[in-house]
């Protein structure tokens, strides 16, 4: 029996490991630790180029993984607690400051291992229980309330945490929480019968060629990469930008974090309503709108503008939330017609490669921008105008740029949509 709410608790390890990694590694490693900048930027890129290989290629090992519990449940079941235990080593470096760099690095390199096993396989599970349009909104409901609920806690939550008892009971809390979320969602997974599409015997190099002319997937890619891209940046900046810009406290940071991720919430079930009704194409092209206008009022830093912007911000982070996975769904879903099998963990893989490229072009973006404007951090807050002037473009005018190509890239997005039943799909186009 699929339980759908049980199932949607993995988003809480999802969630809470990727973005409060995303949004407070480097400032806790820069301006916290005082790590070497250019030592760290390296790590990441190494980081970054690991986790976009890790992806396709755990995501071909699933696919092919044949045991009697399943393909995709072991590998949550087993690795959940190890990849908790590596997390909370990230934010308690436990080697003096010369080796952070190398610290960080080894460290990175095997959180990125377990957590990509655990969470490819968790989200590979979501288009085969979920067959229809209807079955999957219903379903990212919860999934994404909880994914919500997730970000709220891994981005909102850790300036409290750290600012009242350090960084390293920070990553103690949230590395217990989101292991249980991984461990909880076995309760409400559930694998299809296998028999009905034959097990996945193209190799990787014959993946690649097939997705090289799938041009509705490679639109989704794209559209994906600059959104992912921009939701990481944003939330990576925005510590720099409120200590250094807007000079306000830790409270007031997970306030502000948390006024995006609360109106998200508020969105989720209305974006769900939206999106059945009016189908995954058009809602994608508002959610991107709605984004765009968040990161207007960034440009002119005040204290209110910020808000503003979290408001709009939120609205578009909640239907992006929802449509994400239903657009590769539908790409999944076309792809299984007409090569009579279902692939979730190659095309996870792929898509999680190239957005994992995004994270070396969000550490390149603020190493220039902190080079170029002498950056240097310090417990007062307080910049010259270069620095201020950088963040600002690094929150607002280089995440708009993204988001508008993004929108002209998807709105000739021709994978069909999700039927209220299921059917078939034409030919890859």
């Amino acid at each position: 029996m699929i339980r759908p709410r049980w199932y949607a608790l993995g988003n809480l390890g999802s969630n809470i490991f990727s973005q409060s990694f995303a949004t407070f590694i480097l400032f806790f490693y820069i301006d916290h630790l005082h790590a070497p900048l250019a030592g760290i930027t390296i790590a990441m890129t190494i980081q970054s180029i690991w986790h976009a290989v890790l992806n396709p290629v755990i995501g071909q090992i699933s696919d092919r993984t044949r045991t009697k519990y399943g393909r995709r449940v072991p590998y949550i079941a087993l690795l959940s607690i190890p990849l908790g235990v590596i997390f909370f080593l990230l934010w308690h470096p436990v080697v003096p400051r010369p080796w952070l760099s190398l610290y960080f690095l080894v460290i990175v390199l095997l959180f990125d291992l377990f957590y990509l096993s655990v969470v490819l396989n968790w989200t590979s599970l979501f288009p085969e229980m979920f067959q229809t349009i209807a079955e999957r909104t219903q379903a990212q409901t919860p999934r994404q309330i909880a994914g919500v609920i997730a970000l709220f806690i891994g981005v909102a939550a850790p300036p409290l945490l750290y600012g009242h008892w350090g960084w390293s009971w920070m990553g103690a809390i949230l590395g217990m929480i989101g292991t249980l979320g991984f461990l909880l969602s076995l309760h409400g997974s559930h694998e299809g019968n296998l028999s009905e599409k034959p097990r996945s015997k193209l190799s990787w190099t014959e993946s690649w060629r097939l997705f090289a002319r799938f041009k509705g997937f490679r639109r989704f890619l794209v559209m994906n990469f600059l959104v992912q891209l921009t939701l990481g940046l944003v939330p990576a900046v925005l510590p720099f930008y409120a200590k250094y810009v807007l000079h306000i406290s830790h409270s007031l940071l997970s306030l502000l974090l948390a006024s995006i991720f609360a109106t998200a919430l508020i969105v989720i079930t209305p974006w769900s309503y939206w999106i059945k009704h009016k189908g995954s194409h058009l809602s994608i092209r508002w959610t991107i709108v709605f984004l765009i206008v968040g990161l207007i009022p960034f440009l002119i830093p005040n204290s209110t503008g910020a808000f503003v912007a979290a408001f709009f911000l939120g609205i578009g982070l909640g239907g992006f939330l929802v449509l994400a996975d239903v657009l590769i769904a539908e790409a999944i879903d076309m792809d299984a017609e007409v090569q009579n099998t279902r692939r979730e963990g190659i095309f996870y893989g792929i898509n999680g490669f190239i957005l994992r490229l995004g994270v070396s072009v969000q550490s390149l973006f603020l190493y220039i921008v902190l080079r170029t404007t002498h950056f240097k951090p310090n417990a007062s807050g307080y910049a010259p105008a270069s620095v201020e002037n950088g963040f600002r473009i690094l929150i607002s005018l280089i995440p708009i740029i993204l988001l508008v190509v993004a929108y002209l890239v998807i709105r000739r997005h021709n994978v069909p949509e999700s039927q209220s039943t299921p059917g078939t799909s034409p030919p890859l186009s």
